[in-house]
């Protein structure tokens, strides 16, 4: 779980306008994948990163977007 202030200090508005929408369904999560995986990277070990690349993207996609939209409800900022 990340905080509004980890999240504010990561991303700036208008990146946290885009996560909003990528979590809405209206931007493809690619859009902003690399920074979202970056952000998440901690919480992540060696063997996740292998099973992603053994299962595919999906997966780990869906778990990135279910922190992500949990944590922009809880820090308020949808």
């Amino acid at each position: 779980m990340k905080t509004v202030t980890q999240i504010k200090q990561h991303f700036s508005d208008e990146e946290i306008k885009l996560l909003i929408e990528i979590i809405e369904g209206k931007q493809e999560f690619s859009v902003m994948e690399e920074s979202i995986k970056d952000f998440y990277a901690d919480e992540y070990n060696e063997g996740d990163l292998k099973a992603d690349k053994f299962f595919g993207e999906e997966p780990i996609r869906n778990d990135l977007l279910e922190k992500l939209e949990f944590d922009l409800e809880l820090g308020g900022l949808i």
